[in-house]
C-alpha cells in the first residue's frame, strides 16, 4: 500500500513539473515572438514597452 501511495506521489511530481515546463515555455515563447513581431512593425513602440534608452 504504501509503496502504491509513493508510486502516485513521484508521478504526480514529475507529471506535475513537466506540465509547468510547458506552460512556463509556451508563454515565454509567445511572449517572444510576439515581441519580434511586434519589433518589425513599429521598434519604437517595443523599445518604450520594455523600456530601452538610446544611449544604451
Amino acid at each position: 500500500m504504501f509503496t502504491q501511495v509513493l508510486g502516485f506521489f513521484i508521478f504526480l511530481f514529475i507529471f506535475l513539473m513537466g506540465f509547468s515546463m510547458l506552460l512556463f515555455l509556451g508563454l515565454f515563447v509567445g511572449y517572444w515572438l510576439t515581441l519580434l513581431g511586434l519589433e518589425q512593425v513599429a521598434p519604437k513602440l517595443v523599445y518604450k514597452m520594455i523600456g530601452h534608452k538610446e544611449g544604451e
